[in-house]
C-alpha cells in the first residue's frame, strides 16, 4: 500500500448524499462492499479511504472547533457574510442549524466511522479466505481499530460534556457503533463511561497488532507509538493519571522520536515529514494530502494561516508568551498562526510535545511535582535559544504553568477549548474579545454542541443534549 501522502480518493468509501444523514443511508451499498472487500488489496484500499475520510473532517470544522470556541482567537472576517464557524465562535448553535457546524461535524465523523466499521467487519472473512496473508490483514486491523477509537473520542469531545461531568460518567455520551445500523434503526446514545470503554478497548486491542507489524516512524500511518500517544491523551481526559503516565513513558522512551530543534520549530509544521535531526521525528501521527490539491478558502489551512484568515491570536493568548519564545516570533507571526501550509498540507494529530504535556499534567495530579516540572522545563526550553527562568514548583503555581505551557505549545492545533472544559474551568476570553459571548461559567450546556433536528427526526433512539430542548 502506498504511503498516505498518495491518498487514493475512494468514492465508494466517502460518498454520502448531502441531504441524507448518517443513520438514513449506508455509505456503501451491499454490492460495493462485496466488491471492495473481496480480497486483501481491497481492504488496504479501504484503509486508505478511511484515512482520507478522517483528513476530510480534520481539515474542516472539527479541526478548527477547539480554537474557534476557545479564548485563543478573535474573529477577523473578510466580509460580514462569509464567516466560518460563527455559530461556534458566538456560541449560538441550535439544533435547527442543519447546514452548519453542528450537523456537519456529526455527518463527517460518522461517515469516517462507517467506513472503518465496514472495513473491520470484513476482516474476519478475509482471514479465513486468505490465511497466507494474515499479517497484512492484522496490520490493517490494528490501524483501523485506532481510527475507530479516534472517531468515537472526537465525537464525545464535541457532542458530550467531559468525562468527569458526573462522578461515574453516567451522563450522555455518543452513539457507539461497531457496525453500520440498518435505516430507521433506533440507535441510543451510550453513557460517557460506555463511550470511553469502547475507545480504550479499541486502542488497547490495536496495540499487539501495531507492535507486531510495525509502521516504523511513518508519520502518515498509525503506528504503535502513535496509538500509545493517543492513549495518553484519552487517559488524561478520563483522569486516569497512572495509565496516562505509563503510556507517555513508553512513547518518550522511544529514541526514534525527539523534539525538533528550536530553529526547526516552524519548518516542522510546514514540511513533510518533520524536519528534524537525522531520521528522528516529533510527530507521531499526521493527516496529510501533500502534493496535488489546493485547499478550499473555508478549510483550516486558509481560515487559520492562509489567504482567507478569519481567526487570529487573541491578546489573551499572545500575552502568555515572552518575547524570546519562538512559538510567538515564528509560529504566530503578526498574530496569525503559521502552523498550516497550503503546499504541504499536513495536520498534526499528535506530537511528542503533547505527550510530554500529558505526562506533566498527570504527574501533577499524582502529586509528583518535580517530575511534572521537568517535563514543562523540557518543552519550554525547546521554545527558547537561551536558558529559561526557573519554574516554580509550588503546586497551585505549577498547575497554572502546565496549563499555560500546554496552550503555548498546542495553540491552533485544536486542543484549547477541550482542555478548558475537561479541567472544569470557566471560559474567559479577555480584553479584545469580539464574540457576542466573552465568558461562560462552568458547567454550561453550551460546552457541548446540540444534536441536529434532522438527526433527532431520523433516529427514534436519539436524545438531545440538555439545554437545547
Amino acid at each position: 500500500m502506498k504511503k498516505i501522502i498518495y491518498i487514493i480518493p475512494l468514492v465508494l468509501l466517502v460518498a454520502l448524499s448531502s441531504c441524507k444523514k448518517f443513520l438514513e443511508k449506508e455509505p456503501i451499498g451491499r454490492v460495493g462492499k462485496q466488491v471492495l472487500f473481496e480480497d486483501v488489496q481491497g481492504a488496504k484500499l479501504g484503509l486508505s479511504g478511511a484515512y482520507n475520510s478522517m483528513l476530510a473532517y480534520y481539515k474542516n470544522e472539527f479541526g478548527m472547533y477547539g480554537d474557534a470556541a476557545s479564548d485563543n482567537v478573535i474573529n477577523v472576517p473578510a466580509s460580514a457574510n462569509d464567516v466560518v464557524m460563527l455559530e461556534v465562535f458566538n456560541f449560538t448553535a441550535t439544533p435547527e442549524d442543519n447546514l452548519v457546524t453542528p450537523r456537519k461535524i456529526w455527518i463527517a465523523i460518522y461517515e469516517t466511522l462507517n467506513n472503518v466499521n465496514n472495513l473491520l467487519n470484513a476482516l474476519p472473512a478475509l482471514k479465513e479466505k486468505f490465511p497466507a496473508q494474515l499479517a497484512d490483514i492484522e496490520k490493517v486491523e490494528g490501524e483501523a481499530l485506532v481510527l475507530r477509537a479516534i472517531c468515537h473520542f472526537d465525537l464525545s469531545r464535541i457532542y458530550a460534556q467531559p468525562y468527569n461531568f458526573t462522578p461515574d460518567a453516567s451522563h450522555l455520551g455518543v452513539p457507539v457503533l461497531t457496525k453500520t445500523p440498518a435505516p430507521a434503526t433506533a440507535v441510543p446514545r451510550a453513557t460517557m463511561k460506555q463511550t470511553y470503554d469502547q475507545i480504550l478497548a479499541d486502542l488497547n486491542n490495536a496495540l499487539p497488532y501495531l507492535n507486531k507489524y510495525s509502521n516504523g516512524t511513518d508519520q502518515a500511518l498509525i503506528s504503535y507509538q502513535a496509538a500509545l500517544g493517543l492513549l495518553s491523551r484519552v487517559y488524561l481526559y478520563q483522569g486516569d493519571w497512572a495509565n496516562c503516565v505509563k503510556s507517555a513513558n513508553l512513547v518518550i522512551a522511544d529514541t526514534r522520536y525527539q523534539l525538533v530543534p528550536t530553529n526547526d520549530y516552524l519548518s516542522a509544521f510546514i514540511s513533510y515529514p518533520d524536519k528534524a535531526v537525522s531520521a528522528k521525528k516529533e510527530s507521531l501521527f499526521v493527516l496529510t494530502a501533500v502534493g496535488g490539491r489546493t485547499p478550499g478558502s473555508k478549510e483550516i489551512v486558509n481560515v487559520f494561516s492562509g489567504g482567507n484568515v478569519q481567526y487570529i491570536a487573541s491578546a489573551k493568548l499572545t500575552s502568555k508568551f515572552d518575547a524570546n519564545d519562538v512559538r510567538l516570533t515564528a509560529a504566530l507571526l503578526n498574530n496569525i498562526s503559521k502552523k498550516y501550509n497550503a503546499t504541504n498540507y499536513t495536520i498534526k494529530v499528535i506530537r511528542l510535545s503533547e505527550v510530554y504535556l500529558n505526562r506533566a499534567e498527570a504527574n501533577w495530579n499524582l502529586q509528583k511535582y518535580t517530575e511534572a516540572k521537568e517535563d514543562i522545563r523540557i518543552i519550554s526550553q525547546r521554545a527558547h535559544t537561551a536558558p529559561i527562568d526557573a519554574i516554580d514548583e509550588t503546586p497551585a503555581v505549577l498547575y497554572q504553568t502546565i496549563a499555560d505551557e500546554r496552550n503555548r505549545e498546542l495553540c491552533f492545533e485544536g486542543h484549547r477549548f477541550f482542555d478548558i472544559v475537561r479541567r472544569k474551568e470557566n471560559l474567559q476570553r479577555g480584553a479584545g474579545c469580539n464574540s457576542t459571548v466573552c465568558s461562560i461559567t462552568y458547567p454550561n450546556y453550551r460546552f457541548a454542541l446540540p444534536i441536529s433536528t434532522r438527526e433527532m427526526d431520523a433516529n427514534p433512539g436519539m436524545k438531545q443534549n440538555p439545554g437545547y430542548n
